[in-house]
């Protein structure tokens, strides 16, 4: 059972800070547990809930930091330490209370929280895309039976080699419903690519069952691919919501232009028989470009200091 340390309103205890303090209605966690909720907050008051969010994934099904879920019994002395350190009421948590840990353990800790932190600060941004699924292929948008046919055909075809395929087309060739074994067909590049999968699960070659089973061996493999994927995908995410971001700033840029607001300088008048080397014709984007370049050139010429006011 959690031990709640509660104190009669106006006693405080002699050995603690007005810091430290026992605050009525929150359970606090023992010395060896009290450390690393400290230690957390603190890093969570510095560098705000995306941290807390990376800690709660990276700590997934770790009983030590179950203080974060909101059921936890002390996850409300957790967030009342949160708020201390934001407001700069708490004291930086040291190493004490209780049985000292081993220093490798505590080593281990530090450089983990450390390694989180540098994640935090400096973000994965994959280089190259993750490989594609070996056995994934979108079906068509045609009739169950169809569809049916296409797949037995692809087994049979995987199973029994070319020349049952060859055999196949010859009997059916009037057959509308395997059209698909025709290459100018519409199904025939999924009909491929069953026929690839298929084969491989069948018939799987030598390398790939070498590769299977050295990932069985290690999972961590598999789990490195699976987190080098998700970052892919949120990297890709946030790039298209910041192209995004940039044209709708574009956009709104161009339409605050007042197209009307001009001034002839003058008119000049061509005649028919004069020939020149003139430019050629300037498109309303170009017209709104060299409007905002010029608008750019006029707000720092005015927010540039002086040469002369040194």
């Amino acid at each position: 059972m959690p031990s709640v340390d509660v104190l009669p309103p106006g006693e405080t205890n002699e050995n603690e800070t007005p810091t430290t303090q026992p605050i009525v209605g929150i359970i606090y966690p023992p010395p060896e547990v009290r450390n690393i909720v400290d230690k957390t907050a603190s890093f969570v008051a510095r560098n705000g809930p995306e941290f807390e969010a990376r800690i709660r994934q990276n700590e997934l099904g770790n009983p030590k930091f179950n203080f974060l879920n909101f059921g936890d019994p002390y996850h409300a002395y957790y967030q009342h330490k949160v708020k201390d350190f934001r407001e700069g009421k708490g004291q930086e948590p040291t190493i004490g209370g209780g049985p000292a840990p081993p220093k490798a353990l505590l080593s281990a800790t530090q450089q983990k929280q450390q390694d989180i932190l540098k994640q935090v600060e400096h973000p994965f941004i994959p280089k190259d895309p993750p490989a594609e699924f070996e056995f994934i292929a979108d079906p068509p948008s045609i009739s169950a039976l169809d569809l049916d046919i296409v797949k037995l055909t692809a087994q049979f075809v995987a199973r029994n080699g070319r020349q049952f395929l060859t055999n196949l087309m010859n009997r059916e060739q009037r057959n509308y419903q395997f059209d698909f074994l025709r290459p100018q067909h519409s199904l025939f590049q999924y009909f491929t690519k069953l026929l690839e999968q298929y084969t491989k699960v069948l018939i799987p070659p030598k390398d790939l069952m070498y590769r299977l089973k050295d990932e069985c061996d290690y999972m961590g493999s598999i789990l490195e691919q699976v987190k080098y994927r998700a970052e892919w995908l949120k990297y890709q995410e946030a790039q298209r919501r910041k192209e995004e971001e940039e044209l709708e700033k574009e956009r709104v840029a161009y339409a605050q232009i007042d197209w009307h607001d001009f001034v002839v300088v003058e008119t000049v008048d061509y005649q028919p028989f004069e020939q020149g080397n003139f430019p050629a014709p300037t498109t309303p984007d170009e017209v709104g470009a060299r409007v905002l370049m010029q608008a750019s050139d006029t707000d720092m010429s005015r927010t540039a200091p002086s040469r002369n006011t040194l």
